[in-house]
């Protein structure tokens, strides 16, 4: 089936804007934990800190980014597949996303033992609305970057403890440069009349902060389209049939920020230091971003890529990338020199997580991939075999495993901080 075709995929541009309108009600900050306990875990995790009342559980049922997934096999937990000989070495970063276990962050080894843990808990629960963490940033000293979804940045230390928050409409991703400085996808409403004559959109940007969280410096996404050419990929809504309860336009929902270190910049212009990866997921794009001019150098996915996420720059200069589809999940390896894709994890068997999801190159060529809303985590070959595999072990009622936001694997010489235990 083809699930191709249009700058919003195969449902189309009005069908698209109505599968994501409950996500548009998250401009109303209606976030919050609640849920039954999990099940015992192998390897134990904390029991949950905190309670939300019902009206708050009961508000987060209908909305899309609960992750998690029905999954009858509750025996399968932890680490299920480890082969040693074929695996990358490393430790693993992950946070869960549940109701009730929003903003806790562990660091395993590849046996699945808890190494190090942290939790945002007792702050979220001081704050109205009870925040969901969206993202963390691990950082080499064990400091924690947390984007509060449409709420703030929060940078916490190794040991869980807030060492400060910028109030700012966050969400999805935050990326640190060789200096210190936060990149973060953040959204502002604004009405395009282009776009729709009377509603706002969420106009997403890159929002620039400075070590200690100021505001340096922030670049809209519709201006980056119009400034090179692209304006063309901007839904036009006048007539679209929109819900009553929608109150902005999620037309771009970027998701993902990456800075480049200008390692690469011997190969184009277009890795040179200090310039943007974006994704736009509901126009399906990746794209390059001069940043010294605002301008779109590079951009790819219409008709090749539905809903992406995370799309990451390789050592050699190609790009990896998360397609979520509609139907099927895929991973695909992209060289943006010569726009050819150069290798696709798609396996018969299929995967799939309709929404966010993660790949990571691992140093032996092996792809890390997060199944995010089913809960899993695995690793595979160039050839496709499955070296790795992890469940996450935490269980919500009904068979619902809790699903994994992102997992990323590290070097643990170069985590400074479990050296200092």
């Amino acid at each position: 089936m083809d699930r191709r075709g249009g700058p919003f995929g195969r449902p189309g541009a009005l069908a698209a804007l109505l599968w994501a309108a409950p996500v548009l009600l998250l401009v109303a900050g209606r976030l919050g934990t609640g849920g039954s306990p999990a099940a015992p875990a192998r390897p134990a995790l904390p029991p949950a800190a905190g309670r939300a009342s019902d009206s708050d559980a009961a508000a987060l049922q209908n909305l899309p980014y609960i992750l998690h997934a029905r999954d009858s096999r509750s025996d399968l937990r932890g680490v299920l597949v480890d082969r040693k000989d074929r695996a990358s070495p490393g430790v693993n970063f992950f946070f869960p996303w549940s109701l009730k276990r929003s903003g806790r962050a562990y660091l395993i080894d590849e046996a699945g033992n808890v190494l190090w843990r942290w939790s945002l808990r007792p702050f979220l629960e001081r704050e109205a609305g009870n925040p969901w963490v969206g993202h963390f940033e691990l950082l080499p000293d064990g400091a924690l970057i947390a984007v509060l979804e449409n709420r703030s940045i929060v940078k916490l230390d190794r040991d869980s403890r807030v060492l400060w928050e910028t109030r700012l409409r966050a969400h999805h991703d935050a990326w640190v440069d060789p200096g210190g400085d936060l990149y973060v996808c953040a959204r502002f409403d604004r009405l395009v009349p282009e776009i729709h004559p009377a509603l706002p959109i969420h106009s997403d940007a890159v929002v620039v902060l400075s070590p200690d969280g100021a505001v340096k410096r922030t670049i809209f996404v519709v201006d980056l389209l119009r400034r090179s050419g692209y304006s063309w990929l901007l839904p036009r809504l006048q007539g679209a049939e929109i819900p009553p309860s929608v109150r902005a336009l999620d037309v771009f929902h970027l998701n993902h920020v990456e800075v480049f270190d200008g390692s690469l910049a011997r190969l184009s212009p277009m890795f040179a230091r200090g310039n943007l990866l974006i994704s736009i997921r509901n126009l399906n794009v990746i794209a390059i971003v001069d940043r010294r001019s605002e301008k779109i150098v590079w951009l790819w996915g219409p008709g090749n890529l539905t809903y992406q996420h995370d799309p990451r720059l390789l050592p050699d200069g190609r790009i990896l990338v998360f397609d979520n589809g509609t139907e099927r999940s895929q991973v695909l390896e992209i060289d943006p020199l010569r726009l050819q894709v150069t290798w696709r994890y798609a396996p018969p068997s299929g995967f799939f997580s309709r929404i966010v999801g993660a790949a990571q190159r691992l140093p032996n060529g092996n792809t890390l991939i997060t199944e995010s809303m089913k809960g899993y985590a695995f690793e595979v070959a160039p050839s496709g075999e499955t070296v790795w595999q992890y469940a996450n072990p935490e269980f919500g009622k009904r068979g619902m495993r809790n699903g994994i936001l992102r997992m990323t694997r590290y070097d643990p010489a170069k985590l400074t901080f479990l050296a200092e235990r």
